[in-house]
């Protein structure tokens, strides 16, 4: 058997112009010198990570009744090899450790698996959701498979890493080998470079152009198309800076409220929000429904400078009362509940969930049309105004009123209960022909991710738990004793008061949350359509000052 010209090896890309290592000590390296490569000079750096004992070794003695000694090495190695514009780092054992997450290409592997995998033999993808729940998925199949089988979101579907079968004919193992490659890509390439200088560095020259060609032609160009941020990725202060200004007043993009997932069933029934942490002027109460305007309003009172920081300080937690002093909920960074988007180049970035993400122009353009294209389903609505009341119940107040309309049945607040979701509204009306309606007063800058679960979470209930359909039943029946519901109902309606449906009011995470809806309810054999409220604008929320500390 022939011996293979090359070694797999995990690569990264570096840019900046400081030190591509983090500070190591003289106790943990012990080679650090240039290396000429086939004419190019290189630099290795060698050692050991030392570690003594771990905090939880305690433990283990405690449990085990008796001493117990354990400390390690960590051998690592970085070969750093200037390619201009670029660094590439390759790196042995511990080596990734000693590398400067700064100057890190996020997603660098990621780019070459998008332009060379075979999009019909994955092993490995994994994935986060970008939405409001936060939920990381990493699904294998050891056989391999097309897309279809790891199930992906066509948007919003964050993926940071992929392995399968790949065509390696631009490196020495495919033109040698002639023979594919299961490779491993997220921030790092693990693939097969040459063992000889010459072939490495073209190997290297090779993966970079291969980057930098278009990527119209693979099926998983999408993946590209949204990322997050690197925490020290250089434009975050530039970024920061902007959304710092228009919590000021400033207008560098759209700043909104977007509700945590883990704070919307108490934020439903929430008598007041109590903030604390957020400036310098104490906590504060605001009543029944929370605002953009009641943070804008202390943040502007912070210097610019400062105000990321009381973001990142500041809390904000649900409470039972009108008084903010009985907490219903728990509490949650203020940062996580403001969503801001500003457009760079050619680039929408976006702060969700208290961090940053890119997402390509062409793709924003793209969604839009669909999601403009989505809102022509429109739901015709009764002539009944919404003339807020200033009332923490102002919502029910209204669907009352509708209820009244002839063929409407009001479900607001009249709660369902399932063994998958114990506690949730199946809609807040019934519409003549069966539809289940959502209401929400969205205001203009208010993110609409809260009606968008509050309406999944009903179609999927009623779908698959044949208990949501049984209650349905006999809440209309006691509502309108010769109505019945036989069937899941094949209407969902969002309707909408404080704005209309326009899709260049919707912010990009907000449009992505649409799309992943309807195609969510579509799968449940049913349709999304959408209803303009008429109404009265709100006047602005009471805030007061905290008289002392909160209590469950």
């Amino acid at each position: 058997m022939a011996t293979s010209p090359s070694k797999p090896v995990s690569l990264f890309r570096l840019d900046g112009d400081g030190d591509a290592l983090v500070s190591l000590t003289s106790e943990q390296v012990a080679v650090d010198r240039p290396v000429n490569l086939a004419g190019t000079r290189a630099r290795l750096v060698a050692g050991a990570f030392r570690t003594e004992e771990p905090r939880w070794l305690d433990h283990v003695s405690a449990l085990t009744g008796g001493p117990v000694e354990l400390s390690a090495e960590l051998p690592f190695a970085v070969l750093l090899v200037p390619r201009p514009p670029w660094t590439y780092a390759v790196t042995w054992g511990a080596g990734h450790l000693a590398l400067n997450d700064e100057y890190v290409e996020q997603g660098f592997g990621l780019l070459f698996g998008i332009r060379r995998l075979d999009p019909l033999d994955l092993g490995l993808v994994v994935s986060a959701a970008l939405d409001a729940s936060a939920r990381v998925t990493q699904t294998s199949i050891p056989g391999g498979s097309d897309l279809a089988g790891f199930r992906l979101e066509p948007y919003g579907e964050l993926v940071n890493r992929l392995a399968g079968s790949a065509d390696l004919v631009d490196l020495t193992y495919g033109r040698v080998t002639g023979r594919r490659y299961r490779i491993r890509a997220g921030n790092a390439l693990w693939a097969p470079l040459a063992k000889e200088p010459y072939g490495f560095l073209a190997d290297l020259d090779a993966i970079g152009a291969v980057v930098d060609e278009p990527d119209t032609h693979s099926a998983l160009r999408f993946i590209a198309q949204t990322r997050p941020l690197d925490r020290h990725d250089r434009l975050v202060p530039e970024l920061e800076r902007r959304f710092a200004e228009t919590l000021g007043g400033a207008a560098h993009g759209p700043v909104g409220l977007a509700w945590p997932h883990s704070a919307v069933r108490e934020a439903e029934q929430a008598g007041s929000y109590r903030v604390t942490g957020l400036g310098g002027d104490g906590p504060f109460v605001a009543e029944a429904r929370l605002e953009l305007a009641h943070l804008t309003d202390r943040l502007a009172r912070v210097d610019a400078a400062d105000r990321m920081r009381a973001l990142r300080a500041g809390r904000i937690v649900a409470c039972a009362d009108e008084s903010g002093e009985v907490e219903s909920g728990t509490p949650v960074q203020v940062a996580k509940w403001l969503t801001f988007e500003t457009t760079v180049g050619h680039a929408r970035y976006v702060f969700h969930q208290g961090r940053w993400y890119r997402i390509g122009q062409a793709y924003v353009e793209l969604m839009r049309g669909q999601v403009a294209g989505l809102l022509e389903r429109r739901y015709p609505w009764p002539d009944v105004s919404w003339v807020p009341t200033g009332e923490p119940d102002d919502e029910h107040r209204y669907c009352e009123r509708v209820g009244t309309e002839p063929g409407f049945l009001c479900l607001d607040k009249d709660f369902a209960s399932t063994p998958l979701h114990p506690r949730f509204e199946l809609c807040d009306l019934l519409g003549p022909g069966d539809e289940l309606i959502h209401v929400k007063w969205l205001g203009r800058a208010t993110s609409a991710s809260h009606l968008f679960t509050q309406a999944l979470v009903s179609v999927e209930a009623l779908a698959h738990e044949p208990a949501a359909l049984t209650q349905l039943a006999a809440k209309v029946t006691r509502l309108d004793p010769g109505r019945t519901v036989a069937t899941a109902p094949g209407t969902v309606v969002l309707a909408a008061a404080g704005r209309g449906w326009d899709a260049d009011q919707l912010f990009t995470l907000s449009q992505i949350s649409l799309l992943r809806l309807d195609r969510a309810v579509r799968g449940l054999g049913a349709t999304l359509r959408f209803a303009d409220i008429p109404f009265v604008p709100k006047q602005r929320r009471r805030v007061q000052p905290s008289r002392r500390r909160s209590r469950r």
